[in-house]
């Protein structure tokens, strides 16, 4: 099943993302499943809150 990705802070839209990618190995902690929308941050409100790299999203 597909979501899509949406930025929480500036509602970019940045994808879709499988379902399973999610479920099958590690999830990602930065990313809030609700419905079919998982919300993530972008690039950009990613280094305006000064998150590290290694939590940005492929």
């Amino acid at each position: 099943m597909l979501v899509m990705r949406v930025c929480q802070v500036c509602d970019h839209v940045l994808g879709e993302l499988e379902l399973d990618d999610l479920t099958s190995g590690q999830q990602d902690s930065i990313i809030n499943i609700t419905g079919n929308v998982a919300y993530a941050l972008c690039p950009d409100c990613m280094s305006e809150l000064e998150v590290g790299e290694f939590r940005r999203l492929n």
